[in-house]
């Protein structure tokens, strides 16, 4: 009896973390393509829930939803706060349908998934979390490429949302060029070149190593397996979709599809101190267009780059993105 009470409590004491469950979501006037969702749970239902919209290149599992260990993700800490914390797969990305075009010739086909698309695609999950999941208090956190779309939801739906948090957003530079490349359907890499991008050796110092142990150990097997091999490609080629790579040039020019004008809910610009899409300079005048926006936040912290939420520092991106969550909803919005 004293044994098995003892095992109880030890079990008490370090209760197995939440899953990570994906749900598909039909999307309409489509041949079947769906999207995937992915949730945690946390351990009261309490009606609210923070949306997770990743950036360009990879999806929700190798984004806010990486374990660092069991039940150690950005995912899991939001859910700790007592939030139902769900991650988007774009259409070509992660979990979700991969559109024909990816499957063609790069040069048969347009961008695929571009920002206004993408927008439409984060109302449909939307959408299933107040009628589904019966949460009536919602909240977006966005990251790099992901913030257009997210932007563009906000601008259209504000009655939906409470804030809206804008991680490393793309803003425009004087420096853009306006040539437009030719960026077909889609474009290519592999895992470890994409793991290799991530060091930002050429805006760190040399001694400075910001990923975390477990992105070095686990990161790139994930990603090779988040995208499906086409048989044509050589060994370890992953397609990614092209309108990202869009949305960005234009955002580098200050083309967005919305009015920041249009946003009436907080908005919180977020970024890391070697970030080389946003720094302090840059994201002072992108969040003043937020015009109508009852509460605006700016951050930079320090030693984090463009993929701080992978890095040393996220834990400190958790919590100043949580107590942003906090002072919006104290507001009454």
């Amino acid at each position: 009896m004293l044994v098995s009470m003892l095992l109880t409590l030890a079990a008490s004491a370090n209760p197995q973390p939440a899953a990570l469950e994906t749900t598909l979501l039909d999307i309409p006037g489509t041949r079947g393509e769906l999207l995937a969702l992915h949730c945690v749970s946390p351990e009261k239902g309490s009606g609210k829930a923070i949306l997770f919209i990743h950036g360009a290149s990879f999806p929700t599992r190798l984004a806010s939803g990486f374990e660092f260990a069991p039940g150690d993700s950005w995912l899991h800490a939001a859910a700790r706060h007592g939030y139902l914390a769900c991650g988007l797969d774009f259409l070509g990305f992660g979990d979700s349908s991969r559109p024909r075009a990816m499957q063609g010739d790069r040069n048969d086909a347009p961008p695929v998934m571009r920002g206004t698309q993408a927008a439409e695609q984060i109302a449909l999950a939307v959408d299933y979390l107040h009628a589904e999941r019966n949460i009536s208090t919602l909240h977006v956190v966005a990251h790099s490429w992901g913030t257009v779309p997210a932007a563009r939801f906000a601008a259209m739906h504000s009655g939906e949302l409470v804030s809206l948090t804008l991680f490393g957003p793309i803003v425009p530079i004087a420096s853009a060029s306006k040539e437009q490349d030719d960026y077909g359907a889609w474009w290519s890499i592999t895992a470890p070149e994409r793991l290799e991008q991530l060091h930002y050796k050429s805006m760190l110092p040399p001694d400075l190593h910001l990923l975390e142990p477990a992105v070095e150990q686990n990161w790139a097997a994930a990603f090779s397996k988040s995208a499906p091999h086409a048989p044509t490609d050589a060994a370890g080629v992953l397609r990614i979709p092209s309108g990202p790579s869009a949305d960005i040039h234009d955002a580098r020019l200050g083309i967005y599809p919305y009015r920041a004008a249009d946003v009436r809910v907080p908005v919180f610009v977020v970024y890391g101190s070697y970030d080389n899409i946003v720094n302090d300079q840059t994201a002072a005048p992108f969040l003043s267009r937020f015009v109508h926006s009852p509460l605006r936040w700016q951050l930079h912290i320090d030693d984090g780059t463009h993929v701080m939420h992978l890095e040393k520092a996220r834990r400190s991106l958790y919590e100043s993105v949580n107590a942003f969550v906090q002072a919006a909803e104290s507001m009454g919005h």
